[in-house]
Protein backbone atom coordinates (compact mmCIF):
# COMPACT_ATOMS: atom_id res chain seq x y z
CA UNK A 1 0.00 0.00 0.00
CA UNK A 2 1.05 3.23 -1.00
CA UNK A 3 -1.62 5.33 0.32
CA UNK A 4 0.76 6.78 4.00
CA UNK A 5 3.55 8.11 1.09
CA UNK A 6 0.18 9.87 -0.59
CA UNK A 7 -0.74 11.06 2.70
CA UNK A 8 2.38 12.08 5.16
CA UNK A 9 4.86 13.76 2.60
CA UNK A 10 7.67 13.34 5.06
CA UNK A 11 7.98 9.69 4.51
CA UNK A 12 8.84 10.03 1.05
CA UNK A 13 11.68 12.29 2.06
CA UNK A 14 15.49 11.35 2.19
CA UNK A 15 16.88 10.21 5.95
CA UNK A 16 18.78 13.77 6.47
CA UNK A 17 15.66 15.92 5.33
CA UNK A 18 13.33 13.90 7.93
CA UNK A 19 15.68 14.28 10.71
CA UNK A 20 15.12 18.31 10.01
CA UNK A 21 11.73 18.04 9.63
CA UNK A 22 11.37 16.26 13.41
CA UNK A 23 13.69 18.24 14.64
CA UNK A 24 11.27 21.89 12.95
CA UNK A 25 8.31 19.95 14.44
CA UNK A 26 9.95 19.39 17.83
CA UNK A 27 11.04 22.68 18.11
CA UNK A 28 7.62 24.34 16.89
CA UNK A 29 5.83 22.14 19.99
CA UNK A 30 8.63 23.09 22.05
CA UNK A 31 7.90 26.71 21.75
CA UNK A 32 4.27 26.17 22.33
CA UNK A 33 5.01 24.36 25.63
CA UNK A 34 7.72 26.82 26.63
CA UNK A 35 5.36 29.83 26.23
CA UNK A 36 2.83 27.88 28.13
CA UNK A 37 4.99 27.35 30.81
CA UNK A 38 6.59 30.98 31.01
CA UNK A 39 3.60 32.73 30.69
CA UNK A 40 2.26 30.61 33.42
CA UNK A 41 5.00 30.86 35.74
CA UNK A 42 5.19 34.11 35.35
CA UNK A 43 1.44 34.45 36.88
CA UNK A 44 2.05 32.70 39.53
CA UNK A 45 5.15 35.06 40.43
CA UNK A 46 3.39 37.99 40.13
CA UNK A 47 1.67 39.81 42.81
CA UNK A 48 -2.43 40.40 42.94
CA UNK A 49 -3.28 43.41 40.98
CA UNK A 50 0.19 43.92 39.02
CA UNK A 51 -0.44 45.84 36.21
CA UNK A 52 2.27 44.89 33.21
CA UNK A 53 1.93 48.67 32.06
CA UNK A 54 3.74 50.20 35.22
CA UNK A 55 6.96 47.53 34.66
CA UNK A 56 7.01 46.90 31.24
CA UNK A 57 10.84 45.29 31.53
CA UNK A 58 8.65 42.47 32.73
CA UNK A 59 8.44 40.96 29.22
CA UNK A 60 7.20 37.95 30.39
CA UNK A 61 4.25 39.17 32.00
CA UNK A 62 2.60 40.18 28.92
CA UNK A 63 -0.20 38.25 27.18
CA UNK A 64 1.80 39.11 24.20
CA UNK A 65 4.36 36.01 24.72
CA UNK A 66 1.75 34.01 22.83
CA UNK A 67 2.19 36.08 19.41
CA UNK A 68 5.87 34.51 19.08
CA UNK A 69 4.72 31.17 18.92
CA UNK A 70 1.72 32.27 16.46
CA UNK A 71 4.26 33.87 14.31
CA UNK A 72 6.41 30.61 14.36
CA UNK A 73 3.24 28.42 13.30
CA UNK A 74 2.15 30.61 10.39
CA UNK A 75 5.94 31.19 9.46
CA UNK A 76 6.55 26.89 9.80
CA UNK A 77 3.28 26.54 7.30
CA UNK A 78 3.93 28.85 4.99
CA UNK A 79 6.94 27.84 4.03
CA UNK A 80 6.12 23.99 4.51
CA UNK A 81 3.61 24.91 1.67
CA UNK A 82 5.62 26.90 -0.03
CA UNK A 83 8.53 24.37 -0.24
CA UNK A 84 5.94 21.75 -1.22
CA UNK A 85 4.62 23.48 -4.29
CA UNK A 86 6.26 21.64 -7.16
CA UNK A 87 6.42 24.69 -9.84
CA UNK A 88 10.41 25.26 -10.29
CA UNK A 89 10.75 25.80 -13.95
CA UNK A 90 11.87 28.99 -13.20
CA UNK A 91 15.41 27.67 -13.42
CA UNK A 92 17.30 28.91 -16.16
CA UNK A 93 17.97 25.30 -17.29
CA UNK A 94 16.53 24.19 -20.39
CA UNK A 95 16.07 20.56 -21.56
CA UNK A 96 17.87 19.08 -18.69
CA UNK A 97 15.56 17.53 -16.25
CA UNK A 98 18.05 15.47 -13.95
CA UNK A 99 19.70 19.26 -12.95
CA UNK A 100 16.03 20.44 -12.97
CA UNK A 101 15.39 18.00 -9.84
CA UNK A 102 18.93 18.69 -8.46
CA UNK A 103 18.25 22.33 -8.12
CA UNK A 104 15.23 21.63 -6.93
CA UNK A 105 16.07 19.29 -4.19
CA UNK A 106 19.01 21.66 -2.71
CA UNK A 107 16.33 24.32 -2.86
CA UNK A 108 13.81 22.55 -0.52
CA UNK A 109 16.93 21.24 1.59
CA UNK A 110 17.46 24.98 2.35
CA UNK A 111 13.80 26.20 3.13
CA UNK A 112 13.95 23.62 4.86
CA UNK A 113 16.96 24.62 7.37
CA UNK A 114 15.70 27.70 6.73
CA UNK A 115 12.42 27.05 8.46
CA UNK A 116 14.24 25.20 11.02
CA UNK A 117 16.35 27.93 12.39
CA UNK A 118 13.45 30.67 12.19
CA UNK A 119 11.55 28.36 14.84
CA UNK A 120 15.18 28.21 16.67
CA UNK A 121 15.37 32.21 16.31
CA UNK A 122 11.77 32.09 17.94
CA UNK A 123 12.47 29.68 20.82
CA UNK A 124 15.94 31.86 21.59
CA UNK A 125 14.02 34.89 22.21
CA UNK A 126 11.40 33.47 24.14
CA UNK A 127 13.94 31.40 26.42
CA UNK A 128 16.12 34.60 26.86
CA UNK A 129 13.42 37.44 27.08
CA UNK A 130 11.91 35.41 30.19
CA UNK A 131 14.80 34.45 32.12
CA UNK A 132 16.14 38.55 31.34
CA UNK A 133 12.56 39.89 32.26
CA UNK A 134 12.11 37.80 35.53
CA UNK A 135 15.91 38.19 36.73
CA UNK A 136 16.70 34.92 36.12
CA UNK A 137 19.46 35.47 33.80
CA UNK A 138 21.62 38.09 32.44
CA UNK A 139 20.59 38.36 28.46
CA UNK A 140 22.10 36.58 25.82
CA UNK A 141 25.45 35.02 26.51
CA UNK A 142 28.91 35.88 24.17
CA UNK A 143 28.76 32.03 23.10
CA UNK A 144 25.70 32.41 21.87
CA UNK A 145 26.83 35.53 19.68
CA UNK A 146 29.13 33.54 17.99
CA UNK A 147 27.63 30.44 17.36
CA UNK A 148 24.28 31.01 16.58
CA UNK A 149 25.21 32.92 13.09
CA UNK A 150 27.37 30.23 12.26
CA UNK A 151 24.16 27.52 12.38
CA UNK A 152 22.45 30.02 10.45
CA UNK A 153 24.61 31.32 7.98
CA UNK A 154 27.10 28.61 7.00
CA UNK A 155 24.54 26.15 6.28
CA UNK A 156 22.83 28.69 3.65
CA UNK A 157 26.57 29.78 2.28
CA UNK A 158 26.74 25.92 1.71
CA UNK A 159 23.15 25.57 -0.28
CA UNK A 160 24.03 28.70 -2.02
CA UNK A 161 27.54 27.52 -3.50
CA UNK A 162 25.85 23.83 -4.13
CA UNK A 163 23.17 25.27 -6.05
CA UNK A 164 25.40 27.43 -7.89
CA UNK A 165 27.75 24.49 -8.74
CA UNK A 166 24.60 22.69 -10.06
CA UNK A 167 23.00 25.43 -11.77
CA UNK A 168 26.48 25.42 -14.06
CA UNK A 169 27.37 22.34 -14.72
Amino acid sequence: MDWPKKYIPILTLPFWDKIIEILSISALVTLWIMVYHFQHLGADLMPEGYDFFQNPSEYWASKMTYTIPIIATILYVGITAYNTKKNYDNFLIQNDEEKKEKLKEINQKLWRWMKFMLIIIFLSIEFFSFHSGSGFGTGIPKWYIVVFPLLLFVPVIYFFIEFSQNQLD
